[in-house]
């Protein structure tokens, strides 16, 4: 009889030493995993951020000019300072222009800079042909 308490009381050591690491690793190992979690989400809004560095001087130069644009600035003095000869311009029939900076944000990611009577009503990572589209200047679009 004694030697099956024995057993029982070992068996149950062993469980209860079980449990104890095992809760014990829980922390760590969510911790890391949480953290992990973290890092994922901080790399892809910063890949979708418009505010996202750049990565070469370029990139970085025209992030900064566009980071201090205000809606309402004129837009030749924002040209001037970004310094590049444009790539795409576009107009419509309502006043709007539309300048496109490819690779700004990424290799695959534009920079336009949307105006309208030399005055800047958008900023940001986009492109022209997205900006320019017929529903944008109708009642309740994003000009409109």
């Amino acid at each position: 009889m004694e030697w099956k308490q024995s057993s029982a009381l070992l068996r149950n050591s062993r469980f209860l030493l079980a449990m104890l690491v095992v809760s014990g690793c829980t922390p760590i190992v969510t911790g890391q995993m949480a953290e992990g979690g973290i890092s994922v989400a901080k790399s892809a809004f910063g890949a979708l951020s418009p505010t996202a560095a750049g990565t070469d001087e370029r990139q970085l130069r025209i992030q900064t000019a566009l980071n201090g644009v205000e809606v309402g600035d004129e837009v030749a003095p924002t040209l001037e300072r970004i310094g590049e000869p444009l790539r795409q311009k576009s107009g419509n029939a309502q006043g709007y222009t539309c300048y496109e900076f490819p690779s700004v944000y990424s290799s695959s990611e534009a920079a336009v800079l949307m105006a309208r009577d030399g005055k800047v009503v958008f900023y940001g990572n986009s492109r022209c042909v997205d900006e320019m589209q017929d529903v944008n200047f109708r009642a309740g679009g994003k000009y409109h």
